[in-house]
């Protein structure tokens, strides 16, 4: 580990926590902020039907994204294992071999979405006054998914060894090039969302550029050898680990996409405010997704060193620091909604649409904040089946169930789908809860 790197496995949690976190979120800050920015950008420029194309577009992006994450979070899990157990030399040759493959899934991710993307777009119902900007986004942006993957795997590894630093810096700099590329393509060039898409793109290819040698330089342990060796155990627990993971990011966002199909039907401006309040919703978790990874990470290292009720503080902890974020983000949402959504747009018809939506969704944003917690609790023990059975029910028998029964079968409209976000944490809560008071989740399921 590097020596920066707080100590995880003893000493003060509070504050080992807080130092480990404190870039994590202030990570997970910069790339709300930016979306949000970048909303605004769109929102200001490209109109109702930017932001439309962007909110569709993105939802689809996010469920490609998800395969990596759930592998990403796999590899934090098994790097913090190994650190704790003192096997840290065993990284790089797993590393390299996730890469390997996953760059290989990302490539023919994006084929099959230049080759699907008028299908699929007409399958959700996508407002004709957004069709052709959300084709020109779905395709850029869906060209820097074999960058995305590959920074993402770093990442999970890098927070699994205890560096949280090293993704904040990297973060900070592409933002930073990503909003200045914003303002040039969509404010001045005004090439709508596809303008947004491109900057995102080559944002992804220069962060993925990056994080390799600044990685490297940071850990000695992470340097290439000269001799390749594919290491299928590694890869098999990655797997093991990782694929239910990735079904339930994949799930969650497939959900989101179904509903989105849902909300299109509104028109216009339900999509662009469904759109601007899915912005809000991510910045007011960013703190609970933040404390989730390190949650992970604190996990799989007293896992690894055996101390699992030091891994049951952990998680506390993480509540206790994240939850308050997300409880001033649902008290504006029910106070200020239309200041909350004027943020985005100036048309009234959007900010009209999108008040009484806001409100419906806003306590989901509370139950999320502590569902995150305890996922990353479940995660770093490896227990990724039980937060894949979470996934299954909340976001099927839950969330798109009750989002057709509340705007369609009940004629409750665009509101009525925002009513059914707060029961999809609450199921998730009461299947973590039950097992982690079970106290089966000690039971390491990785052995590495």
């Amino acid at each position: 580990m590097n020596e920066r790197s707080p100590d995880l496995i003893k000493g003060d949690l509070w504050r080992s926590m807080l130092v480990f976190s404190v870039p994590l979120i202030a990570s997970n800050l910069l790339q709300a902020l930016y979306n949000i920015v970048d909303m605004i950008i769109v929102g200001r420029f490209a109109g109702s039907a930017g932001l439309s194309a962007v909110s569709v577009g993105g939802q689809v992006t996010m469920v490609a994204l998800c395969i990596v994450m759930g592998i990403a979070n796999a590899a934090s899990v098994l790097s913090s294992q190994l650190v704790g157990a003192g096997r840290q030399g065993e990284i790089p040759r797993m590393d390299r071999t996730m890469e390997l493959v996953f760059a290989a899934v990302a490539l023919l991710l994006t084929c099959l979405a230049w080759i699907f993307t008028r299908p699929l777009l007409t399958a959700l119902h996508t407002p004709p006054e957004a069709y052709s900007q959300a084709v020109s986004y779905l395709r850029i942006c869906m060209t820097g998914t074999v960058f995305v993957y590959l920074y993402n795997l770093m990442t999970g590894v890098l927070r699994g060894v205890g560096d949280s630093r090293t993704p904040l810096l990297l973060v900070a700099i592409t933002s930073a090039v990503n909003l200045a590329l914003d303002l040039l393509l969509v404010g001045v060039f005004r090439l709508g969302a596809g303008g947004a898409a491109a900057a995102t793109a080559f944002s992804q290819l220069l962060s993925c550029v990056l994080i390799f040698p600044v990685a490297r330089r940071r850990h000695g342990f992470l340097r290439l050898s000269e001799k390749f060796s594919f290491d299928r155990e590694k890869l098999a627990l990655l797997v093991k680990i990782g694929l239910p993971q990735s079904v339930q990011f994949t799930l969650t966002e497939l959900s989101f996409l179904l509903i989105a199909g849902i909300v299109n039907l509104f028109g216009v401006y339900a999509s662009a405010a469904a759109g601007a309040v899915a912005r809000l919703g991510s910045f007011a978790v960013l703190a609970s997704k933040a404390m989730m990874g390190g949650i992970i990470t604190v996990t799989g290292q007293n896992i690894g060193a055996g101390q699992p009720s030091r891994a049951l503080r952990g998680m506390g902890i993480g509540i206790l620091y994240a939850v308050p974020i997300s409880l001033a983000f649902y008290v504006l949402s029910l106070v200020k909604p239309e200041m909350m959504l004027g943020l985005f747009t100036g048309e009234a018809p959007v900010i009209a649409e999108g008040a009484p939506y806001l409100k419906a969704v806003a306590l989901s944003f509370v139950l999320e904040s502590v569902m995150f917690c305890m996922m990353g609790l479940l995660t770093g023990a490896g227990h990724t089946l039980v937060t894949l059975s979470c996934a299954m029910v909340s976001a099927f028998v839950v969330r798109y169930s009750l989002a057709r029964l509340f705007g369609i079968t009940l004629g409750m409209g665009f509101v009525g789908v925002g009513w059914a976000y707060p029961f999809a944490p609450a199921a998730s809560l009461i299947i973590c809860t039950a097992f982690i008071l079970s106290g089966r989740w000690k039971h390491n399921r990785v052995r590495v």
